[in-house]
């Protein structure tokens, strides 16, 4: 399409008298194109509107969208019911050429903050190889508004312990903090509501307080206004994780310290024509300074030692002197560092581990396993019934392994309720068909008393029960004196009767 420019050239000439023929060979263009634009006689471009056999139904077409709700389909249908035929692709090409249903496109708005107004804050999962294992990590990050100066953590989890052990050394490495940090409307800091109705738990006020900050929500939706720590994330997933490896999670944090230092922070930015450490310089000085003393970031939980002279803390054990089993102890977590406390004195400290550590040690004083008997009571007990028996058990140790222990008691607490001959017979019968579950044996053993004692013909033949020793027994107990158990009479029934 010829621009308003050359169409005013080719009209300038055709009035000098020049011919379609020289006006095309001097322009570089058809003669048609001349032609055109003679004809039209017009230096502005005119773009000619497709028609569509809609055009007549276009007030029809808004009326029932709105009446379908948005559903074309149902437009479509609803057309062909007046006797309008339109294919669906069509329909679709109408209504966003009149903009029906069509949400207005708004431009990406910038924000720009001044130095030490403003930074970020948010985390990112992802999966690590660690020590030839993979592993999730949390990746926390603090931008700078101003100078996009960056920092980042790893964490194994993000709770709110780790957030302010995240921020204090955060704040610590940027020698100060901004007016206000922005968030997503995450549970960790908030405590309900989202956005500008979001309410600050309690906890993180304090910490707020401590540092002269305020924490701000953005609104649910509003994407842009973090996308200074949210478009970084992508730069250390394609940057910093790709091609290295890491043997500890120390060695995973050491490491991107250092790419923080050499490569993150010195990057040339294009929308800002510098490095974040460059803008840094003039942005530190407006930044509010740290309190005089920074105190240690810690959290406070009790514990009950178990039998192994061992506090879990997180899936980890640690160890402390066998007299405190069964006794309550406070446990108070760092950074690095598991202090065991009884009351005010320290009991015990340990290196605080993490996923992939061993999760048992041995106590200083632990007091050795009791090693098991060579022969189980129950067992020797259960070979004195016969060979039957011994033969069964022996092949019971092979079947069963691990479970035979448990499979002799189930064996000794039958022998304890029924007699030795009718248990032997039936382990005779279970060994005959290869069953090894004990808990069957009692079945059968049931089967078989059953069938022996209970289930034995009937004589129908009269007999004289007057001469049984059950019925003279009963004949010569002398008549029960029931008097104790009825109802005495009162005086004044006695007297109206």
């Amino acid at each position: 399409m010829l621009d308003k420019e050359m169409r005013t050239a080719i009209l300038a000439l055709h009035k000098k008298g020049h011919s379609i023929r020289e006006i095309a060979q001097s322009l570089g263009i058809s003669r048609n194109s001349v032609r055109a634009v003679i004809k039209s006689g017009m230096s502005d471009s005119v773009s000619e509107q497709r028609s569509s056999q809609l055009d007549d139904h276009l007030e029809e077409i808004k009326s029932l969208y709105a009446e379908c709700k948005g559903n074309i389909v149902r437009v479509q249908e609803k057309l062909k019911e007046s006797g309008c035929q339109t294919s669906y692709s069509t329909l679709t090409w109408f209504c966003r050429k009149q903009g029906i249903g069509v949400e207005e496109k708004l431009p990406t708005s910038r924000i720009v903050t001044g130095p030490g107004e403003e930074m970020q804050h948010d985390t990112s999962p992802y999966t690590i190889v660690i020590d030839s294992k993979n592993l999730k990590r949390q990746c926390a990050s603090l931008v700078l508004g101003y100078s996009r100066m960056m920092f980042i953590r790893f964490y194994p989890q993000f709770d709110r312990f780790h957030c302010k052990l995240f921020l204090t050394e955060a704040f610590q490495y940027f020698g100060g903090t901004c007016q206000h940090c922005v968030i997503d409307n995450t549970h960790i800091l908030i405590a309900c509501g989202t956005g500008r109705l979001a309410q600050i738990s309690p906890e993180m006020e304090a910490f707020e307080k401590r540092f002269n900050f305020k924490f701000i929500a953005h609104e649910l939706g509003h994407a842009n206004r973090s996308g200074k720590v949210e478009r970084p994330f992508w730069y250390v997933e394609r940057n910093f994780l790709t091609g290295r490896t890491f043997k500890e999670d120390d060695d995973l944090n050491r490491q991107a310290q250092e790419w923080l230092e050499k490569t993150a922070n010195r990057r040339h930015m294009r929308e800002l024509q510098a490095c974040p450490f460059e803008l840094f310089a003039s942005e530190k000085t407006n930044l509010t300074s740290l309190p005089l003393y920074v105190p240690e970031v810690y959290r406070i939980s009790q514990r009950t030692l178990d039998t192994y002279g061992c506090v879990s803390l997180h899936g980890m054990k640690y160890p402390l002197p066998a007299s405190y089993i069964s006794k309550n102890v406070i446990v108070r977590e760092t950074k690095d560092r598991v202090i065991l406390l009884d009351g005010s004195r320290e009991i015990a400290n340990h290196s605080k581990k993490v996923e992939g550590c061993p999760q048992m040690i041995q106590a200083p004083q632990h007091v050795p396993r009791r090693q098991k008997q060579a022969q189980l009571l129950e067992e020797a007990k259960l070979k004195a019934l016969g060979q039957p028996m011994q033969s069964y058990l022996e092949t019971l140790k092979s079947e069963r392994g691990a479970r035979y222990v448990w499979s002799v008691k189930k064996l000794y607490d039958l022998l304890c309720q029924y007699k030795g001959d009718d248990l032997l017979a039936a382990v005779s019968r279970a060994s005959s068909n290869r069953l090894f579950d004990v808990r069957r044996i009692e079945t059968i053993l049931l089967q078989e008393i059953a069938q022996r004692d209970y289930f034995l013909p009937l004589s129908f033949e009269p007999q004289d029960y007057e001469n049984l020793p059950q019925y003279q027994q009963g004949a010569t107990t002398p008549e029960s004196n029931i008097d104790a158990y009825l109802p005495k009479e009162k005086p004044d029934d006695r007297e109206n009767s």
